[in-house]
Order: structure tokens, then C-alpha cells, then sequence
């Protein structure tokens, strides 16, 4: 049912990355996957044979504050396909990953106004314990 996809499975996942990443042309998060692909992200899916309805992207990094951490990038569901416990399936995978792999810490950044999403996150025992701040370069002043 949970897939990780490949390079191949790019313009099925498009989509369901569109809802959370609206901003991005299908082209640019095409191009981007690429690079992250690249880059060690991972991006499990559920879905059919042409589209995904459910998806969490993740990496694994070292930080000096939590050791080595598997951090969600994405996590999000096509709205059609919600309440259907796809969001909880995809983040016990991540979790299961994170054990397999030995990470000391799991962790993410989640949207302030996304409440639907804290309410899962907080039931799946994870709690907020800081704050993420983050501006474009062009904007430095």
C-alpha cells in the first residue's frame, strides 16, 4: 500500500505536492524533487497506479541539538481523500524508517494555521518544542 517513490513516479505525485506547496509550478516541484531525490529526500506515498493520494516526504540529517534526525518535510493528503487515515499510515512508516535507521530524534515543521494537522501530530505524540524562523535572502537586510 505505502510506496517509496522513484523518479518515475514524479508526475503522479505532482498533485497531491501541489496542495501543500501551491506556490510552486508543476514544473518547478518537478525539477525540485529531482534535485531532493539527489539529495538523500525520501517519499512515500499512497496511491494508484496514476495518482498518489497521500504523501510525506522526509530526509535524514545530524544536528548538534538533536543528533541524527529524521525530519518531514511534507506531509499531506488530497482533499477527497482525507479521513481516511492515510496521514497517520504515512507517519508510522516515517517512524518505523526513523527506528530502522537508528535516528535519535523525529521532528517537523508544521504551518500555524494548519490545525487539522497539530491535532494529528500532538495525538501521534510529538509536541512543539520550538519556534522556526525563516525569510528569503532577498529580503536580508
Amino acid at each position: 500500500m505505502i510506496q517509496l517513490a522513484t523518479l518515475n513516479d514524479i508526475p503522479k505525485l505532482i498533485p497531491v505536492l501541489r496542495v501543500l506547496r501551491p506556490t510552486r509550478t508543476e514544473e518547478e516541484l518537478a525539477k525540485l524533487l529531482e534535485i531532493l531525490f539527489e539529495e538523500g529526500y525520501k517519499l512515500a506515498f499512497i496511491g494508484d497506479d496514476e495518482m498518489a493520494f497521500s504523501a510525506i516526504g522526509f530526509r535524514i540529517q545530524t544536528f548538534l541539538y538533536s543528533g541524527k534526525t529524521l525530519y518531514i518535510d511534507d506531509l499531506v493528503t488530497l482533499e477527497n481523500h482525507r479521513k481516511k487515515g492515510y496521514g497517520k499510515l504515512l507517519l508510522d512508516f516515517a517512524k518505523n524508517f526513523a527506528k530502522d535507521t537508528n535516528c535519535e530524534t523525529f521532528s517537523l515543521d508544521s504551518g500555524i494555521l494548519r490545525k487539522d494537522a497539530h491535532r494529528l501530530y500532538l495525538n501521534e505524540g510529538l509536541f512543539i518544542d520550538c519556534l522556526h524562523f525563516a525569510c528569503k535572502v532577498v529580503d536580508f537586510k
